[in-house]
């Protein structure tokens, strides 16, 4: 009954295309489907649908049922509904028998997380038509009105002033951010540093640290928010214990319940390894995440079956529909080949090495991450002298450069303009 309502009214009103905007196809319709493949096709060769007396004349299992009154929207979604339950029903009648005889119990559980997500891929009925801009004035104006209210929670500021502002108030919610820099430069320590700075304006963030164990990488932000020498830290050695004692009473459930959460996950958090399914699970768990810190793309699972090129593109591309779709500005942390910092390597007078970010095109495995970061930034750093390049972002600022001074093991990272504390 529900397949003949929904192709009466397509015939009736002349809107086969209706059902594209739903995702409907000849899947969705078990009894019907030489009827629906004839109305298509009868569509495509003539413009138009056919007469309802020429399909009732032509299959006889079609009962055409005139002035049918639902939405396409609601026969639609009820049609996808009964999709979904039908092949779910097959799934587990016909199939998770079988494999749950073949398969450990890890691999089962991983089959049928697959095989059920691709049955609601295949059953989704969402759909968009898009933005009509000729008509949507009063929207435009509501959007207007929100920025001005809602700034403060939409733009996280980074850790440096003039890097804020050039990037007109911070990384924006919902956007893919890219840091690069050569190996051993101090890129965790930036990454660090940007997380614990969204975390002070109370913008709660989600850690990734794959090459740190929980242990370093907590200690890390220590040194950086109370500026207690690193190496010793970790060695148990600080000559101020005591003020590092004090420094850790203000962290609790209270304050993080005031502040709002500083996740951080390590490998040993991750016995599947860093997987995009990982990420979307904490985004969920975590739904008040507003920056998601990914320190490693090269150390992410990006999927079996194809090559790494390819499958570190298709990383890319679904990470920045999840930063979107959660609206967290996610900072993604990738290492430059070493070719590149060889090619480019210069010596001062005095044979110091010159500090010089890389370029946009220094990218290493997949274009894929630069084309797909809003904002892209470059670091470099050597004998306490570090430089930031904006080399994308949507303000005319590419190429400016905001120069720090560091030391990472003291926790000192600011702009050389600012008076040196170490």
């Amino acid at each position: 009954m529900l397949e003949s309502q929904l192709l009466s009214k397509a015939i009736d009103e002349n809107a086969f295309q209706q059902l594209y905007l739903y995702n409907i196809d000849s899947d969705d319709f078990p009894t019907l489907e030489k009827v629906y493949a004839f109305i298509r096709d009868y569509v495509k060769d003539n413009g138009q649908a056919p007469d309802p007396r020429t399909v009732a004349a032509e299959f006889t299992e079609f009962d055409y049922m005139p002035s049918v009154s639902d939405t396409f929207k609601f026969l639609c979604t009820r049609l996808k509904a009964q999709t979904a339950k039908l092949q779910a029903f097959e799934l587990l009648q016909n199939q998770a028998g079988s494999k749950f005889s073949e398969l450990p119990g890890d691999k089962f559980i991983t089959w049928l997380k697959e095989e059920t997500a691709r049955i609601e891929a295949l059953t989704a009925s969402t759909f968009s038509l898009g933005t009509n801009y000729a008509a949507n004035g009063n929207e435009r104006r509501e959007w207007y009105d929100e920025a001005k209210t809602a700034r403060e929670s939409i733009y996280i500021p980074t850790p440096y002033a003039t890097l804020t502002e050039d990037l007109a108030g911070g990384f924006e919610t919902g956007d893919f951010i890219l840091l690069m820099a050569f190996t051993n430069r101090g890129k965790s320590w930036i990454a660090s540093h940007i997380g614990l700075t969204a975390w002070e304006n109370r913008f709660p963030v989600l850690h990734y640290s794959p090459e740190l164990s929980k242990k370093q990488q907590s200690l890390r932000l220590d040194t950086l928010m109370g500026k207690f020498d690193n190496v010793k830290l970790r060695r148990g050695l600080l000559d101020n214990e005591e003020a590092y004692f004090r420094y850790l009473e203000a962290f609790s459930p209270e304050v993080a319940e005031f502040q709002g959460a500083y996740v951080i996950k390590t490998m040993e958090d991750l016995p599947g390894g860093l997987t995009l399914e990982a990420i979307e699970a904490d985004l969920q768990t975590f739904p008040d995440t507003k920056m998601v810190i990914i320190d490693g793309f090269n150390l992410m699972i990006h999927g079996k079956g194809k090559g790494l090129r390819d499958a570190m593109t298709s990383t890319s591309r679904r990470l920045r529909q999840l930063f979107g779709r959660y609206g967290v500005a996610g900072l993604v942390v990738h290492q430059t080949p070493g070719a590149a910092e060889k090619e480019g390597a210069k010596q001062d007078d005095e044979g110091n090495r010159i500090v010089k970010p890389p370029k946009l095109t220094d990218y290493s495995e997949t274009i894929a991450v630069i084309q797909d970061a809003a904002t892209v930034l470059t670091f470099d750093a050597a004998d306490g002298i570090g430089k930031i390049s904006i080399e994308k972002c949507r303000k005319p600022n590419v190429g400016k450069v905001v120069e720090l001074s560091v030391n990472f093991n003291l926790g000192y990272v600011r702009e050389t303009d600012v008076t040196d504390l170490f």
